[in-house]
This record gives structure tokens, sequence and C-alpha cells, in this order.
């Protein structure tokens, strides 16, 4: 079967179109409704499991602002944060300083820090959610996806008060926070902190938690 249409139906270009009209010359009421065949699987969800929105709640409880950023970063600053190790380089780039995709999230966070402290902001408290891409041979397409979470405080450890003295952040005020998070599983007695070099950090303070 074979039909053409007026010049002037502009809204007349594929198969869709075609297929529309004649619904609508036929009579929507007089297609006969059949219902949807589909498999519904309903999702398992544990109490014990923890939500990143409720992860998330609690930063912002701690007064850090949540932030975001692009998975494409500067290899050349990946590299002085992760020396040695090979990241995924984009075959078309937006442009050389978005040219490889994140080890972690550091790049991005450590961005915003420099950005706010040129322009006089020197405290921040900001963290982040998101996927890093590693390259892994056994992995799908060979490259394996790690949802994270990091996060960045430095400067002031209040904010800006005639009553109250200006004291910097340490440590312990960031083990604090991930103390907080930790604590929400119910499992922080069985967390051990112990040190651990890091390139990336100053020496004597990068610590892991297992």
């Amino acid at each position: 079967m074979a039909g053409s249409c007026a010049e002037l139906a502009f809204d007349m270009e594929i198969e869709e179109d075609l297929v529309e009209e004649v619904a609508r010359v036929y009579g929507y009421n007089n297609i006969p409704d059949e219902p949807v065949q589909a498999s519904l699987i309903m999702g398992t969800h544990r109490e014990a499991d923890l939500s990143l929105k409720r992860v998330k709640t609690l930063l912002n409880d701690q007064r850090l602002s949540g932030s975001d950023h692009y998975s494409f970063v500067d290899p050349k600053v990946q590299q002085m944060i992760h020396p040695g190790v090979e990241a995924l380089l984009l075959p078309s780039p937006i442009s050389v300083e978005m040219s490889a995709m994140r080890l972690s999230l550091w790049t991005g966070l450590l961005a915003t820090v420099v950005y706010n402290q040129n322009r006089q902001q020197n405290r921040v408290r900001i963290f982040e959610s998101g996927l890093r891409f590693v390259p892994d041979t056994q992995a799908p397409l060979g490259i394996r996806q790690d949802l994270m979470l990091a996060g960045v405080i430095c400067g002031n450890r209040y904010e800006e008060h005639w009553n109250l003295a200006k004291e910097t952040v340490d440590f312990y005020d960031l083990k604090g926070d991930l103390e907080s998070v930790l604590d929400l599983t119910g499992k922080l007695n069985e967390v051990e902190f112990r040190a651990e070099a890091n390139p990336a950090l100053h020496p004597g303070n990068p610590q892991r938690f297992i």
C-alpha cells in the first residue's frame, strides 16, 4: 500500500506521524483497550540499609554543603593527586583540562577549595557523592565505576563572629564529621583508624579506617 500527503502537511515527516493520522481518522475511541503485559519485580530493602539521602542530610546538619563536579578532570592535576595511577583518557574531550575521567572526587573538591580561597573565602566545608572511573580489564567495557563519598573542610572552625576566637580546623574536626557518618551504621565501635602514607596529603596526617 502506498500513499501521499498534501504539500502543506509539514507535520508529516516520519512513520509515526502517518500512524498518528491513521489513528485520528479511524477514531481514538474505536481503538480497543489492551492492558500492558509486564512482569513486576518488587525490590528488596533491609531496614539496616543506609540510604545516601540520610548521609547527605547528616552532613548538611554538620554544616557541610553538597557540591557537584564534572567527571572529566585535568589529567595533570589528577596525576599530582594520584601519581602513577592510570586514568581513562577521552578521545574527544571538551578541553585539555577536562580530558580524563576522575579516579576520585578529590580533584573537583580541591578545585572548589582553591576557587574559594582565591576569593578570600577561606572557610570551606563541602562534600560530594558520585562515581569514580577506574580502568579494569575484568569489568564490563574495561572500566569499573565505584560510588564514592568525599569531603573537605578548611579555614576557621566557626563562622566569623565577634564573640568567637579564630581557630583553624584540624584533623580531629574532620575525624569527628566522619565518625558521625559511620555512627549511622550502628557499628562505629568496630571501625579502626590507622595511619597510612598518601602522596597527596601531608606526611604523618593521612589515615584510613577499616
